[in-house]
């Protein structure tokens, strides 16, 4: 048995795990994992510089209470909606085996990010229906087909990633809505929003899954707020699941330093707003200057790649201590690689490496 899924990281090779030489962090491009290029809010890194004995030293609120009020208020949704989690991750594995039952089917996108296939399929034995994404189409997600499985197959549930990792393709909110709807109560759709505010704003589900029993979005806060390294995020649920699934929770879920981190991102929209309209410019320079490695289109800050050896170019890469994502199964091994946009100097960088 698989005991976990495949997450890429391979740059930490070179940095050192060990993060006895965190200088080395300066010749290393990062590109195979997410990680925001620019540097968290200039306020979120003052208040952690000033309060850092404090907050390393303290124990937090024992349930976030702070940092769920503050996510409340900036996403419009009831504080009794949100779940907080050390990560998004740490909150599929102590949620989705609670909401689902063993052995029942469950739909997914493919590809995807695997988790969700290791949680569903490994974990908890549950048939997976696949709902494939073709290459010639770029890995459109085509809601059409999504409501044709669903009404066919009735699954327990479908696990979404919007904007999807690895395709960084995005599914425009009506449409999403109309898959909801279209499932109905008898479905539970679970949407991983991880990446959704480089694609633009008002895309959120979240509204929507604080009112209805069917709909669940996950929340990460590494990416978009530059915070991979604080492990918070939350879901957004119907309150009373919501109530339900905290009992599954342990006392102190988040960090001080993280929940520190986080609340004073968000009261800073402003500078994250800018910072993604920077993304969205260097990931259509970066695609325009790779144009003969057949890029795909995407809207987050990841992009797939199509060179004619991948597993070779990869190579070449990390021995100029360049990291990109490679693929070892599924349909995009040994034919994609996913490629992360980092700032003009490091995109450049890689731009010359792959010439």
């Amino acid at each position: 048995m698989k005991v976990q899924a495949y997450h890429g990281g391979a740059s930490f090779e070179a940095i050192g795990v060990d993060l006895t030489h965190l200088e080395r962090a300066g010749e290393v491009i990062t590109a195979d994992v997410l990680d925001a290029w620019f540097d968290p809010a200039p306020e979120v890194l003052e208040t952690l510089k000033e309060h850092l004995a404090f907050l390393l030293k303290s124990s937090p609120p024992s349930h976030a209470e702070g940092f769920v009020e503050e996510v409340a208020r900036w996403r419009g949704v009831p504080p009794a909606s949100v779940l907080p989690g050390a990560g998004s991750s740490s909150l599929l594995f102590a949620c989705l085996p609670r909401m689902l039952e063993a052995g029942r089917p469950v739909a997914v996108l493919d590809p995807m990010y695997s988790e969700y296939e290791h949680i569903a399929g490994t974990l908890l034995g549950c048939p997976l229906l696949r709902a494939g994404l073709r290459g010639e189409d770029g890995f459109a997600v085509r809601t059409e087909t999504l409501i044709d499985l669903v009404r066919r197959e009735r699954p327990q549930a479908v696990l979404l990633v919007n904007p999807n990792n690895p395709t960084g393709r995005c599914w425009p909110r009506d449409e999403a809505l109309e898959f909801v709807n279209a499932a109905g109560t008898g479905t539970l759709v679970v949407v991983d929003e991880t990446y959704l505010e480089f694609a633009g704003e008002g895309l959120s589900l979240e509204p929507e899954a604080a009112q209805r029993r069917n709909l669940v979005v996950v929340k990460s806060m590494s990416k978009v707020y530059a915070l991979s390294g604080a492990r918070v995020g939350y879901m957004v649920l119907h309150p009373e699941t919501a109530g339900e699934m905290s009992k599954w929770l342990p006392p102190w879920p988040v960090g001080l330093l993280s929940q520190a981190a986080a609340m004073e991102a968000l009261r800073h929209p402003e500078y994250y707003r800018q910072r993604y309209q920077e993304t969205r410019q260097l990931r259509e320079e970066f695609r325009q200057a790779l144009a003969g490695l057949n890029p795909l289109p995407s809207c987050t800050n990841y992009f797939l790649i199509q060179p004619p050896q991948p597993a070779e170019l990869a190579e070449r890469l990390r021995a100029r201590n360049i990291y990109v994502r490679e693929f070892f199964s599924g349909i995009l091994a040994g034919k994609y690689l996913r490629v992360t946009v980092r700032s003009r100097e490091e995109n450049l960088r890689m731009i010359k490496a792959m010439g």
